[in-house]
Parts: C-alpha cells; structure tokens; sequence
C-alpha cells in the first residue's frame, strides 16, 4: 500500500482500517468503516461527529485508526483519547493501541506513538516518599503506629514504590486507603515544581508528562480533560482533536471533576499541615476559624435528613465562611514569604501547606460569592447531622455553556458511545454537552442481530416499585426468571438497599441449592474479581449495583439473562438534578422530561447491553418496573434501548429460558 498523504483521503483511511482489521484477525464490520469514515472526514474538516456504535462495532479500532493517521501526517498536534472508566484506559493501552501501531507501520511515514496521562496525584511523589518532613497529621499517624492497619499499608507502598517503574496507583496491586495514599502524593497546587525539586529528573509524575508531550495519542480520562478545558489548567499537551469514548458520561464526569467542596474536615487537615509554619496567633486563627465553620456547618446539618440545596447562607454561615477565606489567605501570605532554596524538605512542606490552604481558600471565596448559575447544596453526612462531618459542596447548574467554549470551539471533537440515543434520537445529548442539532450525529448500528437474539420482557402485572423498594411480587419472579435460566444471571438494582433485600429472599427460597449458587456484590467490591467469578460458574447468580451497569464484559453461556430491578432514574432528592429540572420547569418544560428521562435511558440501556456480547449469545433482559410498558415516558425509554423483541407474556419467557436452559446445559 503507498504512504498516505498529509490529508489522509476517504480511501486512505479506509484502507488503513482494513489492513489493521486484517493484521488483528478481526472481520470487516459496516458499522466500524462507516464510523471510520465519519471521523476522518470531521478530523478533515476540523468539525465535530456524535458517533453511537453498538457492541460488537470494533468502536475503539474505528476511531484509533483515523486518530493515528492525523496525528502523524502533516504538522498536526496530537490527538487526545479520554475515556470514563480505568478498563477502558488500560484496554486501549494495553491491548488496542499497540495492535493498531504495529499494523500501521508499513501505512504510516513513521510509527504512530502513545501515551497515557493521569492527574499528578495519582502518582508516588518521590519527595515525599525521601523527604524528612512529616506535615500533616495524617501521615505523622502513619508513622506513628506502624503496626496498625495503616501503618502496614504504608509500608507496603513504601516498598512497592522503591521498585516500581511508573508510579501509578492504579498499578498498586492491594487495597489501599486514601489516607495511607495522600501521605506519598501530592495534587497540583501542593507540588514544589521538577525545576525546584531534588527528585524532579526521577518524578513519576514529570515523566509521564514528557511521554505524553511527545505523543502522537495521548490517552486521558474526562475529569482531567475537564480540567484541562473548563479550569483552563494546562495539564494535557497541545492538541488538535479530542475523541471522547463512553461519552454518555461526560456531563457527569465533567461535572464532578470541577464541582467544589468545603468540609471541617478538610479545612482541619489543611491547617495541621500549616500550623508548624506561620505564626502562633495566625495559627490560633486558623484554628478558630475551622471550629466557627464545624460549628456553622453542624448547625446547618441538624434538621436535614439528607442532601439539601442551600440558596443563601445565613449569617453564621457567612461569618464562618468570611473567617475560613481570611484566616487562610493570611496564613497563605506568612508561609509564602520564607522560602529557603537551600533546604528542599523545607521548601516542599511549604508549597504542600500552601497549596491546601489555597484550596480551601478558593472554595471559601466561590461559595461567598454564589450565582444563579450555581448549584450549593448540604450533604449532612451522618443521620441528623451525627457521624461523618457535613460537606458543602458547589457545582455549575449546566456545564454545556463550558464544554462548548471550552472543548468544542477549540478544535474537532468526536463523541462515541455504545449508548447515546434516548427515545431514539441524539437531541438531549447534544444540549447537555452544547451542541445543535446540525452537529453530525449518526447511530451506526451493532453487528448483532438482537431481534433474534434477545427478548426485552417488562413485566407489566408487577406494582410498581414503591419508597420501600422492590415489592415482593418483583422478588418471586425474580427467583423464577432465575430458576427458569438455571442461574446465569445478572440482576441489577438501582441502589444497595435493593441488593440486600433481594439477596436475603433468594437465600432463603433457595436455600442451598448447589445448582443456582449466589454471588452478591458488597460494598467495595472489585468488580474485575466478581465478574470473574460469575463467568467461572455458569449456573451463578450476580447481585449488584451502579457500578456492574457498565463495563461488564462476559459473552457466552454464563449470562442469558439480565434483570433490572426498576427504571433507574435519578433521586429525587439529588440537589443538581432538582435544580437542573426547575430550571427547565421554570423556562415552560419538563424538567422530569428534559433531565430525568435521559439520564435514566441511558444508564438503562448500559444495564440492557450487558445481555449480547457476542454474535452467539442469546437471552433475556427482564425489567421488574411495570412503569416502562404503562407509563408516557416508557416508549421513549424503551427506544432507548437495543432493538430486542419485546413482550409483556410472563409464560412465554419463562418457556424462552428454560429451552435456553436445557439447550446450554446440553451443549456443556
């Protein structure tokens, strides 16, 4: 095949994907060529694409391909790859980038390179794992009792990061706790600087970054793009186009990575790293200041039974607040004016104790000076305020006025999911994230023929769930949709109360029946080690929560049937959905429809997608929410949903299961 030109054409690219599918052992797909196509002509035309791929496209080969021969042709900058989730980032890492480069070599005029980039406090930093100066209260704790579950784990990482080659806490192998983690790393604001650190040559960290600047793809997740773009902090390299994968998360993502937060907790454990740093009455400043704001927030807390929206702060608030923002900026000033060169320990405690007062600082100062387009809001912690410290929290009321400015008329974006379309169309993606409807946005289909290979029963006879959860009718036909299946099933529940009630029913109806064992998720779980598990034993059953919606992988005879406890749609009492709803209601709309609906057709769907992941695989996706047949909205939701054969006839998939039943327990 001849070289490509600096503009990559149509033909080019496709061949390009065509010998990658052909050095991979893979198989044309129209879908995958389609969305190739699609975009190398936006990266060409320096314009955006909203791409649905369904499972089975080749999603991440579709776009590494055209992303790969941007980057390298001509002068372009690079192309950044953000992703929601650490499976997909070490997938594409680890299995599809490398694949991709190695059959591109005889296309390309040089071998397309990668890496991977995280936020600086995902990594050992070296100064603090050699430094003498112990800062803060909790890592003195550690060292303190180095016995103790703690200190134990402290000096497990400490060993591990003697050897380790990358630094990263993703590649720790043990459980960790994020106490014992910030004791060894150090976010933005707290870092020295590789140019004043003694260990800025070896920094994990500084290393990473130079990778990533040379790079022609650089892999990230959506919170540090988000940074990167609505902050404005320069944590990612230049760039000319980004491609944003599982891109159903992005608003959330985003949203999350610059939502703000103020705790005593917090603000205790910046000013215990400054104390031995500024003067004793600045210290007794601090101090005064971090018991008013306790005091306030605990007060605040008292009559809330959970998450509330706070519109205007009363005075005690204000006064703490006020206190908060002028106790630290003058212990930022005092700690700020000594800096000794020659003493680098002492100068990196210093920037650590600035840099959290800083935060603390920031946050004080954006909530005294909330807007109509903020959104502030209580979370009391423990009941009545009791037990784990009350957290303010501020978040932007719509961030698509952001992502637009920032990301989107920056240069070329695409946005690919397995799951985008609600009610069957692309509208309330595109106004979340800011964009109109003459975006090109294109659903290219899934191999799969689901039609023939899945069924989407609704059980419509069911009440429909109630404030106590699911009601007991759903809790007999789950067992005897399990039953029916001979186990192989993943039933998902939208919350952990409905885990636990489900479990305990099924224990006691089935007893202990070796033929149809229980596998139920607990909080804290490693969903990598669960999923395992349930595709081990075919026969098992996997109770779990929000986090097996997504990402579970598991094709063949140990999931032919997925059960979705109820409509997953957001709580009602979650301050930034209620506050995004009124604001639609107040503009004349729907708010249920406009926030509501979406949010849950698209986690939905996730959940639904987990049934086909193969062309071999067949099943059921059963909803135990009568409200998806009988209610407005379940049509549009429904939609949502892959193009399964639906029905409401309880006896006819029952009799589905049990012929899938004896056919796979036949087969094995």
């Amino acid at each position: 095949m001849s070289e490509v030109s600096e503009e990559p054409s149509a033909h080019d690219v496709l061949a390009a994907l065509e010998a990658v599918v052909s050095a991979i052992g893979g198989e044309e797909r129209t879908g995958q060529q389609e969305m190739t196509a699609l975009i190398a002509q936006a990266l060409r035309d320096d314009d955006h694409a909203v791409i649905q791929a369904g499972t089975g496209t080749g999603k991440s080969v579709g776009y590494l391909v055209p992303a790969a021969l941007h980057a390298t042709q001509g002068d372009h900058e690079a192309v950044v790859i953000a992703t929601a989730t650490l499976a997909l980032q070490r997938q594409l890492v680890e299995r599809d980038l490398p694949r991709v480069v190695e059959a591109l070599e005889p296309v390309l005029d040089r071998p397309a390179t990668y890496a991977v980039l995280k936020g600086r406090n995902n990594y050992i930093c070296l100064q603090r794992l050699h430094g003498a100066t112990i800062d803060d209260d909790d890592s003195e704790a550690l060292f303190d009792a180095p016995t103790s579950p703690l200190g134990r784990q402290a000096k497990a990482l400490r060993a591990w990061a003697e050897g380790t080659e990358t630094g990263d806490r993703d590649d720790y192998p043990d459980e960790l706790d994020p106490r014992v983690w910030r004791a060894f790393s150090v976010g933005r604001r707290e870092c020295v600087g590789e140019a004043r650190c003694p260990f800025g040559e070896e920094c994990f960290t500084a290393q990473h970054r130079a990778k990533a600047m040379e790079a022609d793809i650089v892999v990230t997740n959506h919170a540090l793009l988000a940074i990167d773009a609505i902050e404005g902090v320069p944590v990612l390299p230049e760039h000319d186009a980004v491609v944003v994968d599982e891109a159903h998360e992005l608003v959330d993502r985003a949203t999350q990575a610059v939502t703000k937060e103020l705790s005593a907790v917090a603000a205790e454990r910046a000013m215990s790293g400054a104390r031995r740093l500024v003067a004793p009455e600045t210290a007794e400043r601090l101090q005064v200041a971090v018991d008013d704001l306790d005091d306030a927030l605990r007060m605040m807390a008292a009559d809330l039974s959970g998450p509330t929206r706070i519109e205007e702060f009363g005075r005690d608030m204000t006064l703490a607040l006020t206190s908060v923002r002028d106790a630290t900026h003058l212990a930022i000033t005092e700690i700020n004016k000594e800096r000794d060169a020659n003493d680098p320990d002492a100068q990196a405690s210093r920037q650590r104790a600035a840099g959290a007062l800083e935060e603390v600082h920031d946050v004080a100062g954006d909530l005294l000076g909330m807007g109509p387009q903020d959104v502030v809001w209580l979370d009391p912690g423990g009941e009545g305020g009791g037990g784990r410290s009350p957290v303010l929290r501020l978040a932007p009321l719509s961030v698509a006025g952001l992502l637009r400015t920032a990301l989107f008329d920056q240069g070329p974006v695409v946005l690919t999911s397995a799951t985008l379309t609600v009610g069957g169309g692309f509208d309330s993606l595109l106004a979340s994230v800011g964009l109109d409807d003459s975006t090109v946005a294109v659903d290219v289909g899934s191999p799969f023929d689901h039609a023939k290979q899945g069924i989407l029963y609704v059980a419509k006879d069911l009440p429909p769930p109630g404030r106590d959860g699911v009601p007991m009718e759903a809790l007999d036909e789950l067992a005897e949709l399990i039953e029916a299946a001979g186990g192989r099933t993943l039933a998902l529940f939208s919350s952990w109360r409905g885990v636990e009630r489900a479990a305990e029913y099924l224990r006691v109806r089935f007893g202990d029946r070796p033929d149809l064992p229980l596998l139920i998720q607990q909080r804290g779980d490693a969903v990598a080690g669960l999923v395992s598990r349930f595709a081990d034993d075919p026969h098992t059953t996997l109770l779990g929560t929000v986090s097996l919606w997504q990402g579970v992988d598991v094709p063949g005879d140990s999931c032919s049937l997925v059960v979705i406890d109820r409509i997953p749609f957001p709580r009602p009492d979650d301050p930034l959905v209620s506050a995004r709803q009124r604001r639609v209601d107040e503009s004349g709309g729907s708010g249920f429809a406009a926030v509501s609906v979406p949010k849950a057709g698209l986690l939905l769907a996730q959940g639904a997608g987990r049934l086909i992941r193969s062309a071999d695989d067949r099943g059921v996706v059963a909803v135990l929410d009568s409200r998806l047949a009988t209610a407005r909205y379940g049509r549009a939701l429904r939609a949502s949903l892959p193009p399964f054969w639906y029905t409401t006839d309880r006896a006819t998939v029952l009799g589905s299961l049990e012929r899938l039943r004896d056919d796979l327990d036949t087969d094995r």
